[in-house]
C-alpha cells in the first residue's frame, strides 16, 4: 500500500497564449474533421438543466453566456459589453453586444437573454445561482436591467458559471420546457446532429460574432476563430475501445488515458502529443454526520489524523497528483494556506488518542463508492489505514447513479469518496456552497452557514479572502470533510492536431488539424 510515485513533470497552469491568433491564421488553412473519444454520452444538449462534464464538453461549443470565465476562472463580459452596478449594489445594468447572430440568423436582442435568465431561474440545473434575483428586464432593445433582493458579491461569478452554464437562447426557444427545444445558440460551432448511443457533431458556425474585446483563446472567453468544419464528440466509455480508435487514426482526442497508456503513447512523439491537465479535480471524503459515528468531532479528528494523503494519491493518481490543502485550486486568487495547517498530519498516536475520545465502539462502519478505480483505492487505502487504529470499515461499490443517490440521504452510508472538480475552479463561494444547509455533511453546520452568508454579502475582495480561510480552518479543525488532494488527468491527440490547449473542456476555437 505504500508504493510512491513522483508527479511526472511539471503541473500544467492555467496557459496564455502568447502568440495571438491573428499570425496563426494567416499561416493554417481552413478545414477537416476532428473527432474526439468522450468517456460519456451528454445527458442533454439543453445547456440550461445539465451539470454533467459530458455536457459541458459539447454544449459550451454551441452556446454562450453573458459572463464567462478566462483561463484564471476570472468573470468576464461575454456576450454583454460589460456591467454598470448600482451604488447600493443590488442593480445591474447590461449593454448587450448588437450584431450578435443565433445559428438560426436571428440577430441577438434583450428579450433573448430576459428569457433566458427566467427560464433558467424556472428548471436550470443550478437555479440557486439565479436565486438572489428579484426582477429582471429589458431595459432596452440592447440592455438588459437586473435587480438583486440583497446584494451579492459573487452575482457576476454565478452568472458566468460553466458548471450548467446560463446560456442565452433564443426568446422562443427558451419558452419551451426542460428538453424539448432547438439546440440553437451563439457559439463557434453549431449543432449537426445527435445520436444518443455514437455521437454528437458540430460544424463551424460562419456567421458568428467575435468578442471584439477578445485577444486570443482565455478560458471560456476571449476570441473563439474557428478553423476545422467539424468536430464529432464519439461516446466512447470503454478505455480500451478509445485507445483502439486513437491508435487506429479514427480518432483525433481522447479526452482522458491513464498514466501507463499515456506513457506508451509518450513514446512515440512522431505520432502522438501528451497533454497533462492538473489540476483537474480534487478527492474528497465525506462523513454522514447524521449518523453516529460521523457526528461525533472526536471520531472525525481520529479519521483525519490516521490518513496519510500521499499515500492515498500515490495510489489512486499515481502519475498525476499534487499535494495542496487549499480548497481552490492554484492560481486562483483566493487559494492560500491560510486555515490548512491541518491538511495532511498522519500520526497514528494521535488518531488514537482522539479515537478514544470518541464514542465509537468498534461497529462496523460503510464506505460507499462508485466503480471508478481511483475511488476504489482511495477507499481501500482508507480501510486499511482505519485499521491500523481499530476503526472496522467495510466498502460498498456500486455506480455512480446508485452510489450519488444514497449519498445525499441519511442512511446507508458512513463515509463516501468522489471528486470534486468544478466547484474549486469556480471560486470560494462554489465551493462552499455544497456544505450550506448541511447538504453534503447531511447536519446543518453554523459556522459555515453564517461565512457563506457574509461571504455572499461581502463586496470587499481582501474581507472575502478573511472569510475564505476561516472556512478552510474550520473545515480542518471540525474535520467536516476530508481533502485529499488533487489529481489530474491525461489527454493524448494525434500530432496532427495543432495549437491545441488543455482546459475544463476540450476547446475546438484556435486549432487546426494537419491533412
Amino acid at each position: 500500500m505504500k508504493r510512491r510515485t513522483l508527479l511526472l513533470g511539471l503541473a500544467l497552469g492555467p496557459a496564455s497564449i502568447a502568440t495571438g491568433l491573428n499570425a496563426f491564421a494567416q499561416s493554417a488553412g481552413k478545414g477537416g474533421d476532428v473527432v474526439i473519444a468522450i468517456t460519456q454520452a451528454p445527458p442533454s444538449l439543453d445547456a440550461h438543466v445539465s451539470s454533467a462534464q459530458a455536457a459541458r464538453n459539447v454544449n459550451l461549443h454551441i452556446y454562450e453566456t453573458l459572463y464567462a470565465r478566462d483561463e484564471n476562472a476570472k468573470a468576464v463580459p461575454e456576450l454583454a459589453e460589460g456591467v454598470t452596478i448600482s451604488a447600493d449594489g443590488k442593480t445591474y445594468v447590461f449593454p448587450i453586444r448588437k450584431g450578435v447572430k443565433f445559428h438560426n440568423g436571428k440577430e441577438l436582442d434583450a428579450n433573448d437573454v430576459v428569457a433566458s435568465l427566467e427560464r433558467y431561474r424556472k428548471l436550470g440545473a443550478s437555479a440557486q445561482l439565479l436565486a438572489a434575483i428579484d426582477s429582471v428586464k429589458a431595459s432596452g432593445p440592447s440592455e438588459v436591467t437586473i435587480t438583486l433582493k440583497q446584494v451579492q458579491s459573487v452575482f457576476l461569478d454565478n452568472l458566468s458559471s460553466p458548471r450548467a452554464p446560463i446560456a442565452i437562447y433564443p426568446a422562443e426557444e427558451a419558452a419551451k420546457p426542460a428538453g424539448q427545444i432547438n439546440f440553437v445558440g451563439t457559439g463557434p460551432f453549431k449543432f449537426v446532429e445527435y445520436k444518443p448511443d455514437s455521437h454528437v457533431k458540430l460544424a463551424r458556425f460562419d456567421g458568428y460574432s467575435q468578442n471584439p474585446k477578445g485577444t486570443g483563446r482565455d478560458g471560456f472567453a476571449g476570441k473563439k476563430e474557428v478553423f476545422i468544419d467539424t468536430v464529432t464528440f464519439r461516446f466512447m466509455p470503454e478505455a480500451g475501445a478509445r485507445n483502439a480508435a486513437f491508435e487506429a487514426g479514427e480518432v483525433h482526442l481522447v479526452e482522458t488515458v491513464d498514466g501507463p497508456t499515456a506513457q506508451r503513447f509518450q513514446a512515440s512523439k512522431d505520432r502522438f502529443t501528451i497533454y497533462k491537465v492538473l489540476p483537474f479535480s480534487m478527492q474528497v471524503i465525506k462523513f454522514n454526520q447524521a449518523q453516529a459515528p460521523g457526528d461525533d468531532v472526536n471520531f472525525r479528528r481520529a479519521v483525519q489524523a490516521a490518513l496519510d494523503m500521499e499515500e492515498i494519491l500515490a495510489i489512486a493518481y499515481p502519475d498525476i497528483y499534487q499535494m495542496d490543502g487549499a480548497w481552490l485550486y492554484p492560481g486562483s486568487p483566493f487559494h492560500m494556506s491560510a486555515g490548512t495547517q491541518g491538511y495532511n498530519k498522519p500520526d497514528l498516536a494521535v488518531a488514537k488518542q482522539h479515537l478514544a475520545k470518541s464514542a465509537y465502539k468498534g461497529q462496523k462502519l460503510t464506505f460507499i463508492v462508485d466503480n471508478l478505480r481511483a475511488n476504489v483505492d482511495t477507499a481501500t487505502v482508507f480501510q486499511e489505514r482505519l485499521k491500523e487504529i481499530g476503526i472496522n470499515v467495510e466498502i460498498s461499490v456500486a455506480d455512480w447513479p446508485t452510489v450519488s443517490k444514497v449519498g445525499f440521504t441519511d442512511q446507508g452510508w458512513n463515509f463516501w469518496t468522489h471528486g470534486f472538480g468544478i466547484e474549486p475552479y469556480e471560486g470560494p463561494a462554489s465551493v462552499m456552497s455544497p456544505w450550506v444547509d448541511g447538504t453534503s455533511q447531511r447536519k446543518k453546520d453554523a459556522t459555515i452557514d453564517e461565512l457563506a452568508t457574509a461571504l455572499n454579502a461581502e463586496m470587499d475582495e481582501g474581507k472575502r479572502k478573511e472569510l475564505f480561510a476561516r472556512f478552510q480552518g474550520h473545515m480542518y479543525e471540525q474535520a467536516v470533510a476530508l481533502k485529499v488532494g488533487n489529481y489530474g488527468l491525461f489527454q493524448a491527440a494525434t500530432v496532427k492536431l495543432k495549437n491545441f490547449t488543455p482546459y475544463r473542456i476540450p476547446r475546438m476555437w484556435g486549432v487546426t488539424l494537419e491533412r
